[in-house]
């Protein structure tokens, strides 16, 4: 299978950003652009920079208040956006895309707030990822993570609310396919060997 659509996910401070930069630097190498025969390599992130993906963050920052199902059409309407402007394109010309987040974390983060059918409903329509990674890292460490780099905490970043998303993200793994849980409480280098090799390998 050529993947050409691969999404990285997790809690808040699992090191999914990390990866997915690691991911990028390998694939771009002459070597791996030979084995996946792909044209480049992108990166990209949800919610995205743009006009709703702004405001969004103006929400998840606790800077204007939404209520839960109309933050998820938001999310919905940043993700169909984004797939038609940037996603569905780079893959059309044979380049691979790597994202920061995709539906999966709206159905994990948006439980109980929303129904989970609900959710799911509302993003049935988007095209699933060729593979996708959950990063596996205990919520207890990823709030430490959190605290220690100082950032603005979102709605999302209480231990309680991140062992519920992490409950969720383990039902959404055996209800899609292709998708790979790897475990996140060792270095950077051998989470990434992991990812690389599951992606040209097939999961062993």
């Amino acid at each position: 299978m050529r993947e050409r659509f691969i999404v990285i996910e997790g809690l808040d401070g699992s090191g999914k950003s990390t990866q997915v930069n690691l991911l990028a630097k390998r694939l771009r190498r002459s070597e791996a652009k030979k084995r996946f025969k792909h044209t480049g390599v992108i990166t990209t992130v949800e919610p995205t920079s743009d006009r709703i993906g702004k405001l969004i963050r103006l929400v998840l920052e606790h800077r204007w208040i939404c209520p839960p199902d109309a933050l998820q059409l938001l999310f919905a309407a940043d993700r169909a956006d984004h797939l038609g402007k940037k996603i569905k394109p780079a893959i059309a010309n044979g380049k691979m895309i790597i994202s920061d987040r995709y539906f999966f974390s709206t159905i994990g983060y948006g439980a109980p707030a929303n129904s989970r059918a609900w959710l799911k409903q509302l993003n049935k329509n988007f095209p699933t990822p060729d593979i996708t990674f959950f990063i596996a890292v205990f919520p207890k460490e990823c709030m430490r993570r959190i605290r220690k780099r100082k950032s603005t905490k979102t709605i999302f970043e209480k231990q309680k609310q991140l062992e519920q998303v992490w409950k969720n993200y383990t039902l959404l793994a055996k209800e899609y396919p292709r998708v790979h849980i790897v475990d996140g409480m060792r270095s950077p280098e051998e989470i990434s060997d992991e990812i690389y090799d599951v992606l040209s390998h097939g999961e062993k």
